[in-house]
């Protein structure tokens, strides 16, 4: 009785804790659509705008506010990386995460890459680079593609975390 109590609690606890990952595609990240929290549409504007220095402590903007979305421009340091023989090399990225409360009480959060530097450098690959022309990954970028999807779903969680409390 004991071991199956076990496998339930485990079992339910994944359960409870998963949320949406995106995956990367050739056009990038897609949209994701979020069940809203019950509070007031100002509260969870004011809320976004909080999270934005919270998160991004190396500088964020924020901009095209209105009364049920606004626009957050950041950085994440590290955000993927890659090898090349043996050696790994690191990569920032520039993003622009677009928060929209819908009036059907969810709100949809669109993340897109900017920008990819290395060591403060912009770099002219973008996120259509990964990908060869029938949308497979090319070997260059099989790390790059997890550690990206990694970093970027963690900025999600961190947000919808956030504003839920």
């Amino acid at each position: 009785m004991k071991y199956h109590l076990k496998i339930f609690l485990l079992l339910f606890v994944g359960i409870c804790s998963a949320q949406n990952n995106l995956e990367l595609t050739p056009q990038g990240f897609a949209s994701l659509e979020i069940q809203t929290p019950n509070k007031p549409l100002n509260q969870l504007i004011e809320a976004s705008k909080f999270w934005a220095p919270y998160f991004n402590k190396k500088g964020y903007d924020l901009s095209e506010l209105t009364e049920n979305s606004l626009t957050i421009d950041a950085k994440i340091l590290n955000a993927y990386h890659t090898y090349n023989v043996g050696v790994k090399y690191n990569y920032d990225i520039a993003y622009t995460l677009k928060i929209v409360f819908e009036s059907n009480k969810t709100y949809r959060l669109k993340i897109s890459i900017k920008e990819i530097y290395t060591e403060s450098i912009a770099v002219k690959t973008t996120i259509g680079d990964f990908f060869s022309t029938d949308g497979k990954v090319k070997n260059d970028f099989k790390d790059a593609k997890p550690s990206l999807e990694n970093s970027i779903n963690k900025v999600l969680k961190s947000y919808s975390s956030f504003i839920a409390q």
